[in-house]
């Protein structure tokens, strides 16, 4: 991950600050490629000038090793006759400020990350919060901690090519979960027992694809009426029982090796009307109008004008959620934000889902999202399902 680290040293550089300190398993995982296991528990320090240091437990060590190459060093954890995990922090970030001359000097932190990922024993997750503030000033002896969200946000949009080949392999992944969907959605079942029939698939098959370590899947399925209301929302899998003609609709966000994919399929139980199917066309191909809009130079305001333009060509009325955003060190990045007003604008490699839907009382809901990565005539889908209604 040189190239990663030669970057961020070069904002650092640019900012005029000494070096950069990550506890965020998503930022460990730009830096060095390693999903920590246990939030809060790992951090990487990278100096303006020289090598990078990645500080885990002595159990993640052989795991962290073939990933990051560079200066690795552990600390005892979840042993009860040895020092508390923080000290073991602690002793190591003073080691390395010591080392690369960074005492008094101006340390960078993650200041500004509200929204957060899990590391891979993913119940909990980890902020940067006053404790960690307090740990970086107590090991570099400064009170000059510089928040550096900014520079690590608008680094990682851009992905490389080795990370956009863990991104589509999140992706192929998530087809397990799709195709599952389709095969499981019947009158009769319940949202429920489709979700899990999702996760199911994508826990057994994907792991072990491509050498995948570790995957997580978190799918929501909601179905019947309510989706023409509230399917644009982040809905919740109930014990309702699907009913035959009803719209189901999958939320499906998917976690391998730390690199996220982002999905949304809608299929109907039983045999679908005229009207379902044209609804659910205008859908894949609003869909396909903004990824066509989202070439490099365009803003994130002109894709969602794109795909609101379409529909209102059909007749219908605008949708009342964005049309996209980033993907891949999260679920949702925040950049790009492809939504009204937005002024950000789309670089090569920026990679991006597109999810514009309709809501109509009587027929449900109708959505379909997928991922791509951008290039100068558009954006390019990194997979594709290419079932209907039935």
């Amino acid at each position: 991950m040189t190239d990663r680290i030669e970057q961020l040293q070069q904002g650092l550089a640019e900012a005029g600050v000494d070096a950069l300190v990550l506890r965020l398993p998503e930022n460990i995982l730009l830096t060095t490629e390693h999903w920590v296991q246990v939030g809060g528990l790992g951090a990487v320090v990278v100096p303006r000038e020289g090598g990078a240091t990645l500080i885990v437990p002595e159990p993640e060590e052989a795991e962290a090793r073939s990933h990051f190459d560079g200066d690795v060093r552990t600390f005892p954890a979840g042993r009860t006759d040895r020092p508390a995990p923080g000290a073991g922090i602690a002793e190591h970030l003073r080691a390395v400020a010591g080392e690369h001359g960074l005492q008094g000097g101006a340390i960078g932190y993650e200041g500004s990350f509200e929204s957060l990922c899990p590391p891979s024993l993913d119940g909990e997750s980890n902020a940067v919060a006053a404790p960690t503030r307090a740990l970086i000033a107590e090991a570099f002896g400064t009170d000059r901690l510089i928040d550096q969200t900014e520079l690590l946000e608008s680094t990682r949009a851009v992905k490389t090519p080795r990370e956009l080949d863990r991104i589509r392999r999140a992706n192929e992944i998530a087809m397990l979960g799709a195709e599952a969907f389709r095969a499981t959605v019947e009158p009769g079942r319940t949202e429920v027992e489709i979700a899990a029939a999702v996760e199911s698939a994508i826990l057994i098959g994907g792991h072990g694809y491509q050498g995948a370590r570790v995957v997580r899947a978190y799918a929501t399925v909601a179905s019947g009426p309510d989706l023409a209301s509230e399917g644009w929302y982040y809905f919740r899998s109930r014990p309702r029982r699907v009913e035959d003609g009803e719209t189901v609709m999958l939320e499906l966000g998917v976690c391998v090796d730390g690199f996220w994919s982002d999905h949304t399929r809608t299929v109907v139980a039983g045999t679908p009307t005229d009207a379902q199917r044209e609804l659910l066309g205008l859908s894949r191909e609003a869909t396909r109008v903004a990824f066509r809009a989202a070439r490099a130079g365009a803003t994130g305001h002109d894709v969602d004008a794109a795909s609101r333009a379409f529909f209102a060509e059909h007749g219908y009325e605008q949708f009342p959620h964005h049309t996209g955003h980033g993907v891949g060190f999260r679920y949702h990045e925040s950049l790009p934000w492809l939504t009204k007003g937005s002024e950000q604008v789309l670089e090569l490699g920026m990679t991006i889902v597109t999810e514009p839907g309709v809501y109509e009382e009587g027929l449900g809901g109708f959505r379909w999202e997928d991922n791509a990565v951008v290039t100068a005539e558009g954006a390019t889908r990194l997979v594709e399902t290419d079932y209907g209604l039935d």
